[in-house]
């Protein structure tokens, strides 16, 4: 007479005997097995997957960053700059373990998930970063050369301060503490990557972002050509 098989031994096993209690994974329906197989190929149908995917999970984070910003003080370009950063993270976590994935819920529900993670501890870095970061008027000496000249230190003062509302205002938190950093002497790219946990080439692109900024809203206040 053929014994039984032991169920832990085939419980959640799909095309095995089923002991009493156990249950088959769902099988995937068609729209969540193209997820799977698009973020398990490595050609043009994984790069589109994860295109789509990430506009997904962008859409998600930004309703997740905006529920808490009042919390944590963030407005404009930090929302953006936080929800970009999570939804990425968020994918990158989501190829890793689709293969895991068994069809509990819709693939799209499942993958949204991850970005309220991701999404939470963007926020404990964001604040742990840049809570005090931005320009003072101690800066002002970095910002613009001394003149003898009273008109010409009139005009460098107004530059001045109008930067640091640029800055102050319009800037990520990031781009702050970036370009706050870079003003100090013999503080590199490298260094201040260190500090973010990025490497030099994320910084100098972070830099040349807020530096464009920078230039535009001077330019559109007439204070520079």
């Amino acid at each position: 007479m053929p014994q039984t098989p032991h169920r832990h031994a085939t419980a959640g096993r799909p095309g095995l005997f089923y002991g009493e209690g156990a249950s088959c994974p769902n099988p995937l329906g068609a729209d969540d097995q193209r997820w799977v197989d698009g973020l398990a190929d490595r050609g043009v149908d994984h790069e589109r997957t994860c295109r789509e995917l990430h506009a997904i999970l962008l859409r998600a984070a930004k309703v997740e960053v905006a529920q808490r910003c009042n919390a944590h003080h963030l407005s404009g370009a930090d929302l953006d700059d936080i929800a970009c950063q999570a939804a990425s993270d968020a994918l990158l976590l989501i190829i890793r373990k689709a293969g895991e994935f068994r069809g509990e819920s819709r693939f799209t529900t499942w993958a949204t998930r991850f970005v309220g993670f991701e999404v939470r501890a963007k926020l404990r870095q964001h604040a742990a970063r840049h809570r005090t970061i931005g320009l003072v008027p101690e800066h002002e000496a970095r910002l613009v050369e001394a003149n003898a000249d009273p008109s010409v230190q009139a005009e460098a003062r107004e530059l001045a301060e109008a930067i640091r509302a640029v800055v102050n205002g319009r800037f990520s938190a990031r781009q702050r503490t970036v370009f706050v950093a870079l003003l100090m002497p013999d503080v590199t790219p490298e260094h201040v990557g260190l500090q973010l946990g990025l490497n030099a080439n994320a910084i100098y692109q972070i830099a040349f972002r807020a530096r464009r900024c920078l230039r535009a809203q001077l330019c559109a206040e007439g204070l520079l050509n």
